[in-house]
């Protein structure tokens, strides 16, 4: 993938669905071509929620998802970013900050007073970009599966 290639951020378009299928693989969450396009497509309609990728040379090289979520203790939303990735070849290039700051204006836009994020222990240079990004940690967080018969082997194992 070369990475001196023009770079696009936009909104996802289900005909991405291929694309984004392969970067959350990559991401350790696996599925189906069309479950991405049905999430996607059911994302796209909603007003609180969506998801933008980074193109190079015109192929989706990364992608973030978000969601603004109204708080009953807060006059304003807080924006959870609930997924980013950007392929392995691509790395290091500046598409992560590029994605974060678009969801960062659509959080300002929306009135968020907050951007928020969660990342696995050991996505040790996810910590660091997001900290790099002016993100802080707050260690303290609990989970609880919801899903009949199953248990995550490690807590929070469905964090970006």
């Amino acid at each position: 993938m070369a990475t001196e290639a023009p770079r696009v951020i936009r909104p996802a378009r289900p005909g991405d669905a291929q694309s984004i299928a392969g970067l959350l693989a990559e991401l350790g969450y696996p599925d189906a071509v069309a479950n991405v396009r049905d999430r996607l497509e059911h994302l796209g309609a909603r007003n609180d929620a969506g998801v933008v990728v980074a193109e190079l040379g015109g192929q989706v090289a990364g992608l973030a998802a978000y969601q603004c979520t109204d708080l009953l203790e807060r006059a304003q939303p807080r924006c959870r970013i609930t997924t980013l990735v950007v392929h392995a070849e691509a790395r290091r290039h500046g598409l992560a900050s590029a994605l974060l700051s678009r969801i960062e204006s659509i959080a300002r836009a929306s009135g968020c007073f907050q951007l928020e994020v969660t990342t696995q222990a050991h996505r040790r240079d996810a910590a660091s970009l997001y900290q790099a990004l002016g993100f802080h940690e707050r260690p303290r967080r609990l989970v609880k599966p919801l899903v009949s018969g199953t248990s995550s082997p490690h807590p929070g194992s469905h964090d970006a």
